[in-house]
């Protein structure tokens, strides 16, 4: 079943976009989606406000024509921004942000948020299970390979894949083709 929301609650919620349900949505006026977007069952997206002493202002954006598989999760607490034309299979878990641990005598749930901003560049594909972990910033037209998880910044036109993400295949404009790499490390 889908759901069109009152446009009104959402930061911005672009035309013919669509939501389906079950889902969870919270802090909706920190939430802007463009036009044309769809995300599938099971949606989590929470715009963190508040945890604990700590005040967030979240920012969390979806550009045009992206589309989502079921199961997508996002958390922001600061800056999440997803570019237009993006396909998010399923099971993919996006943040920006992370539990400290460095008190040892706190659970790690009650110990503050660091927050950073994450970007995902148009026209990327995110692969099943993929999991971007930290906060980092993802280029133009990269695609990540199933069960991938990220936790550094990837550069555009690449392929990666693993734990940790490797660069596999690099776009070459002068053949116009996918070209194999050893194993790159990402730096």
């Amino acid at each position: 079943m889908w759901f069109l929301y009152n446009r009104h609650t959402f930061g911005n919620f672009g035309i013919n976009s669509i939501l389906y349900r079950p889902q969870k949505i919270t802090n909706k006026n920190h939430i802007y989606i463009g036009d044309h977007v769809s995300f599938d069952k099971d949606l989590r997206m929470e715009a963190i406000c508040t945890k604990g002493n700590q005040t967030f202002s979240p920012h969390l954006e979806i550009g045009s024509y992206t589309h989502a598989e079921q199961r997508c999760q996002i958390f922001c607490a600061n800056s999440v921004s997803i570019g237009n034309h993006v396909i998010i299979s399923s099971d993919v878990f996006i943040t920006d942000v992370s539990h400290e641990y460095s008190n040892i005598k706190l659970d790690i749930l009650e110990q503050p948020l660091s927050v950073g901003s994450t970007v995902i560049g148009d026209y990327c594909f995110i692969g099943t299970g993929v999991k971007i972990i930290k906060p980092v910033h993802i280029g133009e037209h990269v695609i990540i390979g199933a069960n991938t998880v990220i936790h550094q910044n990837i550069p555009s036109y690449c392929i990666v894949a693993g734990n940790p993400a490797h660069i596999i295949k690099k776009y070459n404009f002068q053949t116009g083709k996918w070209e194999p790499v050893h194993m790159q490390e990402i730096t």
